[in-house]
């Protein structure tokens, strides 16, 4: 599939799945891993990602914008958020019309992939991407896209789930295989390697600041699973349930000059 066909598709799959999300217990936050309480995950996400007043920020790959209204409420922040659904797009902005934040956040119809091509360069302080960044069709287009919008000493913060490596037995590795193409053919996903994504954010001179385990709390997440059954979604083909992936965090700076010398 070509990378124009695979960017449709997502956009395809979020016009069709985005009221199925709300309405099946996901909310305004469509994001699987997330306490019972989602003012939770929402602070938890803006302590790490360093949200602070002022701030000029990216969210890439929005959503319905339920993060960036929490954010708009609780700091004096202005938001660019992107989504390649309209559908998204039509429902993000009657809830920020709602909350009365139309000044603090932007929507925007279009594919993150080339954010460097009508954004401003270096003008962010920080990118977001909640569960987004396993959508992205190229990684490494993406990461560069941003590296470029955002602003020297900027951040990038990834919340999101990655591949984990694939050992043991054969049929072990055989199972996790599948199990990745079944959730990246269900979800319309492509779900990112963690050492590939270090790398190549390496090569655009960004530094790692973190890379861990998600730690927030997980609660009842049962309507995932009636989710997934209403809906025929059978990543694990009714087999042993081989731990394929794990919810990470990565924060990278952007270097003022990356040719200044140490002192």
């Amino acid at each position: 599939m070509s990378f124009l066909k695979k960017t449709r598709n997502v956009e395809k799959y979020y016009n069709e799945w985005t009221q199925r999300y709300i309405d099946s217990g996901y909310g305004d936050v469509i994001q699987a891993h997330r306490p019972q309480d989602l003012n939770e995950l929402l602070s938890y996400i803006s302590k790490n990602s360093g949200i602070k007043n002022r701030m000029r920020i990216l969210d890439a790959g929005c959503g319905i914008c339920g993060p960036a209204i929490f954010f708009a409420k609780q700091f004096d922040v202005n938001i660019i958020a992107i989504t390649n659904s309209i559908e998204q797009v039509k429902i993000a902005k009657s809830k920020i019309n709602e909350q009365k934040l139309t000044g603090k956040i932007e929507v925007i119809h279009a594919d993150f992939h080339k954010i460097d091509t009508f954004l401003k360069k270096e003008d962010f302080d920080l990118v977001i991407m909640l569960e987004s960044y396993g959508h992205a069709t190229n990684k490494k287009l993406v990461l560069s896209a941003i590296s470029k919008v955002l602003k020297n000493e900027g951040h990038l913060y990834i919340k999101d789930y990655f591949q984990k490596e694939i050992t043991g037995s054969r049929e072990r590795k055989q199972s996790m295989k599948r199990f990745i193409k079944n959730m990246n053919n269900y979800y319309a996903y492509k779900l990112p390697d963690v050492n590939q994504t270090i790398k190549i954010l390496r090569q655009l001179n960004l530094n790692l600041q973190y890379v861990k385990r998600n730690e927030v709390s997980i609660g009842n997440q049962e309507y995932i699973a009636v989710f997934e059954k209403k809906y025929g979604i059978d990543i694990f083909e009714d087999r042993f349930h081989y731990q394929f992936l794990e919810p990470l965090e990565l924060y990278f700076r952007k270097p003022a000059d990356i040719d200044a010398p140490i002192k």
